[in-house]
């Protein structure tokens, strides 16, 4: 495998809690141990940083009443020094944009925010393919098929002309990209196909070979992961051994 991601965003759980329910997995019931929480949250940094990526911290002491925000994969979409911001299609996360505007400025990178198109920036879309010169994008609950011209309007220069491929998704459990595909090199992706229309995996298959991931280990969120060089973190392995690859 070569290497996807060398530079990781991260913001510290100070104010991760769950006040709402809105997706299939969130329940209010649920209690938070935050003291646990960070304990993880640290065990992940560290994690990432061992297998050579930098990590950039968001701080979010001054981001109170936005639980999600830690979730910051939802910050925006990056393509070199750009970022295209994400505009949240639920109320509960609709002012994180302003303070992840706010950092990505300060790394010095220029930001593009569209309040009139709905899109979950990296949740939603991630880099695949040849080059990683293909953007495979959501289409269905929290991202809006005008997104992909308006990526593509904002992102792209004169050196960088990527191709944006749109994909619907049809199961609510799998309501953002990276819940269901998870790109590990050019060449090879993790995908729980059913989770995207028929259309939108054949177009997907045109791009990029596909590692099937069962339903059960999709429910565990393994294309929820994140690879950094030959290694990929993840959250269950069991369905890798007996693989190929």
């Amino acid at each position: 495998m070569t290497g996807i991601a060398k530079r990781i965003m991260m913001c510290r759980p100070t104010h991760f809690d769950v006040n709402y329910s809105i997706n299939a997995w969130m329940k209010i019931s649920s209690r938070v141990d935050k003291k646990k929480a960070l304990k993880q949250w640290e065990i992940l940094k560290s994690t990432v940083e061992k297998c050579g990526a930098k990590v950039e911290v968001m701080e979010s002491e001054d981001a109170r009443g936005y639980p999600d925000i830690v979730y910051c994969a939802n910050a925006g979409l990056v393509r070199g020094d750009r970022v295209y911001l994400s505009h949240f299609a639920t109320p509960e996360r609709l002012g994180e944009f302003v303070f992840y505007g706010r950092f990505f400025e300060k790394l010095g990178m220029k930001t593009y925010y569209n309040k009139e198109i709905i899109h979950e920036g990296t949740g939603d879309a991630l880099w695949f393919g040849k080059g990683m010169n293909y953007l495979l994008s959501g289409v269905g609950p929290r991202s809006e098929a005008k997104a992909c011209a308006d990526i593509q309007k904002k992102l792209s220069t004169k050196n960088d002309n990527f191709q944006v491929v749109a994909a619907r998704l049809v199961d609510p459990r799998f309501y953002h990209v990276d819940t269901c595909f998870c790109p590990l090199d050019e060449e090879l992706a993790m995908c729980y196909k059913p989770a995207f229309d028929s259309t939108s995996q054949h177009n997907i298959s045109n791009y990029t070979e596909i590692l099937p991931i069962p339903e059960e280990d999709a429910k565990r969120f393994a294309c929820n992961s994140v690879v950094i060089g030959k290694n990929v973190i993840i959250h269950r392995e069991e369905w890798l051994h007996g693989t190929s690859h």
